[in-house]
């Protein structure tokens, strides 16, 4: 389990998990939200704003998700089945990079294969993480 991208333990270890929670408590937190998502034939315009207790640059990484898929796997241990998947990331992009508070509006373009007037299920994920990959440090979604 990983606790707001900084504390990694075992899930079932109870003890490690009130130790996370108990030091979490302590720290100062990011505040990311999702103001407005409004899908278009192209993609996703997103505003989003950030409030940070130090200014540091952080980016904004965001993912488009389909809720639900399915495959049908041809061969190997799960031949000739049909797998139902939740949550399938369908692009991870850098929407943006940002430095202290901020109020920000992006267009996520739609990847291949995810059409914007579909009414199958979608989310738009959106989380924040030091750059070069570092640690995440506050997420946010919303269905679009």
């Amino acid at each position: 389990m990983v606790l707001n991208g900084r504390d990694q333990f075992v899930g079932s270890n109870g003890g490690a998990l009130q130790h996370a929670l108990l030091d979490d408590s302590r720290r100062s937190h990011l505040d990311l939200r999702i103001l407005s998502s409004n899908r278009t034939p192209s993609g996703v315009d997103v505003t989003f704003s950030l409030k940070q207790p130090v200014a540091k640059p952080l980016d904004i990484i965001a993912v488009l998700t389909d809720d639900a898929d399915r495959s049908n796997v041809l061969r190997g241990e799960n031949g000739e089945r049909l797998l139902q998947h939740v949550s399938v990331a369908r692009s991870l992009s850098r929407a943006a990079t940002v430095k202290g508070d901020s109020e920000q509006s992006v267009h996520l373009p739609l990847p291949d294969g995810l059409e914007a007037d579909s009414n199958s299920g979608h989310h738009l994920i959106l989380f924040t993480q030091e750059p070069n990959q570092g640690a995440i440090l506050r997420a946010a979604t919303v269905p679009f």
